[in-house]
């Protein structure tokens, strides 16, 4: 009984890593393409040393992060190829927007959300 308990608590205890990992991944992965976005068109929001700076932390939080995310899908036996299918594609989605649509309201948040869930769902079911 105590055995079953624990894979409970640690089942649950994972399923917050993995939620707080991939709140982090839109984060951290929003403000990346926000920089490669002012990169590219040379238009930085202080100068560009400090939207380097910025851009250099948040891509490092984002590669720990998606580490993390991919070592919890790892220990449930999960198919990494299709989540790491869902998050390169929503990225590079992401980033082709931000360059080459101009739109007034940015999708790249919408997206990463959209995987977001899309993940969680799949993660969550799996589970279960």
């Amino acid at each position: 009984m105590k055995s079953k308990k624990n894979t409970d608590r640690q089942i649950n205890e994972d399923k917050g890593k993995f939620l707080m990992a991939s709140l982090t991944i839109i984060m951290t992965g929003t403000l990346f393409i926000y920089f490669l976005w002012s990169v590219i068109n040379a238009k930085y929001i202080i100068n560009f040393s400090v939207d380097a700076i910025v851009g250099a932390i948040s891509f490092v939080i984002l590669i720990r992060n998606l580490k993390l995310k991919y070592n919890i899908l790892k220990k449930y036996n999960e198919l990494l190829n299709n989540y790491k299918f869902i998050d390169l594609s929503s990225f590079v989605i992401c980033l082709f927007i931000k360059i080459f649509v101009k739109i007034p309201f940015d999708f790249s948040l919408v997206i990463l959300l959209c995987s977001y869930y899309i993940t969680k769902n799949k993660f969550y079911k799996n589970l279960s």
